[in-house]
């Protein structure tokens, strides 16, 4: 009986990933996005690799150069490729984005989980606990910690996970209070099933839709916080190229090289638009109203 359940669980899973992709590709506004995320890839894997330019070498000869044919974006104050930085900064920007969601994505489920599957004084104490976290604003939160352990990639990342723990530890312990108390998860109780596996094996999988669709709304937001920290000075750190500290050069050249600003400018936003299309066709098609 159980494996036949089991069994039926599986295929209701497989139709609605397969329902999920089906809509997800006739919704022009996720495929925009899609398309989006996959050239930002494109170009922090393969473009960064092919152009012909070394993001970091300086060339005092070719210094502040518009846009022409050798370089496409323009040459910066050093004489650096604003293209080539633009590509590799492309990869700190998803790793920056991957890593801090995925680390925040892992610790606030499973707080989240604990929290509302368990209850009581359990609950109460890891609750709080994300309460003072949330006491903070998130921007300053991360500043805070850059500043106490110092202004490196590494500690960028660190913060920003930090930020991002107790909103997935907020959604997760939601949902789970709701998942709960289903039927079936009653059911499995009954049968005698321990609780440790019914919370992994079955309260985890039906809560991470929306969880997943969280991250991916707070990559983007990831991408943006990174580029605040580097702009002040607090993550990557020259020569070493990102987004933001492409912004933080072009500040003093505004007037005389605007290009230093528009091109690093233009890619953030992409970037952005991409994951909050991408999350906001993602929400939709989860949300039941719309089944």
């Amino acid at each position: 009986m159980s494996t036949l359940a089991a069994d039926n669980i599986g295929e209701t899973r497989e139709s609605r990933f397969c329902g999920l992709l089906r809509r997800t590709r006739d919704d022009r506004r996720s495929l925009i996005g899609l398309v989006i995320i996959i050239a930002i890839v494109l170009m922090a894997s393969v473009g960064a690799a092919l152009w012909p330019y070394d993001p970091t070498t300086a060339d005092f000869a070719r210094t502040l150069l518009p846009p022409n044919r050798l370089n496409w974006f323009g040459t910066d104050e050093l004489g650096r490729d604003i293209l080539a930085r633009i590509l590799v900064g492309a990869r700190v920007s998803l790793l920056v984005g991957a890593v801090s969601v995925g680390v925040a994505l892992v610790v606030g489920t499973a707080i989240g989980l604990v929290a509302g599957y368990v209850g009581g004084a359990i609950d109460g104490v890891l609750m709080r606990l994300m309460d003072v976290l949330f006491a903070f604003p998130s921007i300053l939160l991360a500043l805070a910690i850059t500043a106490v352990l110092g202004p490196s990639l590494q500690n960028a990342i660190l913060a920003i996970a930090v930020v991002y723990v107790p909103v997935f530890a907020r959604m997760a312990r939601a949902q789970t209070l709701v998942v709960r108390e289903m039927n079936y998860v009653e059911a499995m109780r009954a049968m005698g099933m321990h609780e440790g596996r019914i919370m992994v094996g079955t309260v985890l999988p039906n809560i991470l839709p929306p969880l997943l669709v969280l991250g991916s709304l707070l990559f983007a937001s990831a991408i943006i916080t990174e580029s605040y920290l580097s702009f002040l000075g607090l993550g990557i750190q020259p020569p070493d190229p990102s987004w933001g500290n492409m912004l933080k050069n072009a500040i003093g050249f505004l007037g005389e090289a605007p290009w230093m600003a528009w091109f690093p400018g233009v890619a953030i936003f992409l970037a952005v638009l991409g994951f909050n299309l991408c999350g906001d066709g993602l929400r939709d098609r989860l949300d039941p109203r719309d089944q």
